[in-house]
């Protein structure tokens, strides 16, 4: 995957093509790796649209009872990655749980910049917890939750905090569940993000913001150069380096850049991603205490998992009732690799983990 994403650079720097193009074929090839008839054993499979929004909708097979609903999220950086390429995973949750999984066909940058997937999202998920719609799609509004990976879990849990904090119905999301979720772009320091892990899809913060914000961040994002001494002080508290496990911090033990001020072009950029709807972590902790039930997971090979830590730390804390669960010994996407040459025994452990919890909270 490292060889795609040097490919797309590459390609990019002579006109080509560009790499999100290069990388989405890639990571499309996923898909012809799918034996449908194993994947989608057991389950009825309907693509449809919710709001003029693509989704694809699995439940268990023959059992239109009204079942619980988890709806999905995909990761991919927010400009790759489909309900195709997350077919496996969300499969084996509906099979598995026996609940219905409605996975998101979000909209991606750069065609489409922040906030348009956003939106989407969040538009499919208000649409699931209005009463009128569960007899016709089958499911209990009671027992709605929001999930997804990476950047979809970014995307879940921001969706999850504007239905708590802004209600559109008599029902709220009873689970939020976030896969190893990227939760802020303020410390771009952290012990995972300088130290060397296993990289299984090769990508750049900047990169990837400058692609979801339509907008140009440059390398020196790592040095913490998009944030003034004031903004530093202002936002520390959200990000709160002793609720990461002291192994992690026994090279770097602190943060290092809060009084060093910061480029005035990139902070004055670097607005946008402090916004929460970007960096859900960057919250105070009397919204997230409105939080509903939280199941976590983070990873030992991950840039995201030491803010995964933090946003688990600072949920328990203020008594939001929250499972985290952490592997070290795996990479960040692995929770895909459930079938074939490629499967992963920790992979399915990581489904079987959550499909107990869910069958026990949900």
């Amino acid at each position: 995957m490292k060889l795609a994403h040097l490919i797309g650079q590459i390609v990019e720097y002579f006109g080509v093509s560009d790499r999100v193009m290069v990388l989405r074929k890639v990571i499309n090839l996923a898909t012809l790796l799918q034996n449908k008839k194993i994947v989608d054993v057991n389950l009825q499979i309907e693509d449809t649209f919710i709001e003029n929004i693509p989704v694809r909708i699995a439940r268990p097979l023959n059992d239109n009872t009204s079942l619980p609903v988890i709806v999905y999220f995909h990761g991919g950086g927010f400009y790759m990655g489909s309900v195709d390429t997350y077919n496996t995973l969300t499969s084996m949750l509906s099979r598995s749980a026996h609940v219905v999984i409605i996975s998101v066909n979000y909209r991606l940058a750069p065609e489409h910049p922040f906030p348009a997937g956003l939106e989407d999202c969040y538009t499919v998920a208000k649409y699931i917890l209005e009463d009128k719609y569960s007899a016709k799609l089958h499911i209990d509004p009671t027992r709605v939750a929001v999930a997804g990976d990476s950047a979809g879990g970014s995307l879940a849990a921001i969706v999850t905090m504007r239905l708590i904090t802004h209600p559109v119905s008599k029902y709220s999301p009873r689970l939020q569940i976030l896969i190893y979720p990227s939760l802020q772009f303020f410390d771009m320091m952290l012990p995972s993000y300088m130290q060397k892990h296993f990289i299984f899809l090769h990508y750049t913060s900047c990169h990837k913001l400058s692609v979801y914000l339509n907008d140009t961040i440059d390398q020196s994002l790592y040095l913490n150069k998009h944030t003034s001494i004031e903004q530093k002080r202002q936002y520390r508290k959200y990000v709160d380096w002793s609720l990461i496990p002291s192994k992690y911090r026994t090279i770097y033990s602190k943060p290092s850049t809060d009084d060093h001020d910061g480029d005035l072009n990139l902070i004055e950029k670097g607005k946008k991603v402090l916004d929460p709807e970007i960096s859900p972590l960057l919250v105070d902790d009397e919204q997230l205490a409105k939080l509903p039930t939280t199941y976590i997971i983070t990873v030992g090979h991950d840039r995201l998992r030491d803010e995964g830590f933090i946003y688990a730390g600072r949920v328990k804390r203020v008594g939001v009732d929250i499972v985290h669960k952490h592997y070290e010994n795996t990479f960040h996407g692995s929770i895909t690799f459930l079938y074939g040459s490629l499967g992963l025994h920790i992979a399915r452990q990581m489904v079987d983990d959550m499909v107990q919890y869910i069958k026990k909270t949900l």
